[in-house]
């Protein structure tokens, strides 16, 4: 049993306290080990300066919050809206839907006039449905004469 115990590696700590019965530490560690006690004056004087410290990293989170939340009071609202069901296209595609709402938009502008309040709907609701390319292409096409729909 003894020649297990022998064999047995030292810890770091074992070894330490070895080298210290030994005097092998060299004074600076012994110094950094065993620092000199400060005048109490002077622990008073870094809790305080600790303290102010702190209370300065308080007092900037919570102006940075003040002011993040000022900047999220100040962004808009931004309501999302798409076009209500229309019991005439109960399937999921909506390719005629979009169509029909194009089509009864320029209904609506050419029996009202561009300035019609009533029309806006029927522009937002083909907005929200139609891809922008069969718009723009739908318009070009009305312009030259050659749009396939009724208007």
């Amino acid at each position: 049993m003894a020649e297990t115990e022998a064999e047995k590696p030292q810890t770091l700590a074992e070894e330490k306290v070895e080298q210290e019965d030994q005097g092998e530490i060299p004074m600076e560690a012994a110094e950094d080990e065993n620092p000199t006690i400060a005048a109490p004056h002077e622990v008073i004087v870094a809790k305080a300066d600790e303290t102010l410290a702190v209370m300065e990293s308080i007092e900037a989170s919570e102006q940075e919050e003040s002011e993040e939340q000022e900047a999220v009071e100040q962004t808009p609202e931004i309501k999302i809206e798409t076009a209500p069901a229309d019991f005439r296209f109960p399937t999921t595609n909506q390719t005629r839907y979009c169509f029909t709402r194009y089509i009864e938009y320029h209904r609506c502008i050419a029996a009202k006039g561009d300035g019609a309040s009533e029309c806006q709907k029927f522009s937002k609701y083909y907005r929200s449905l139609c891809p922008g390319e069969w718009i723009d292409r739908w318009n070009e096409q009305r312009e030259n004469g050659t749009f396939p729909g009724p208007l």
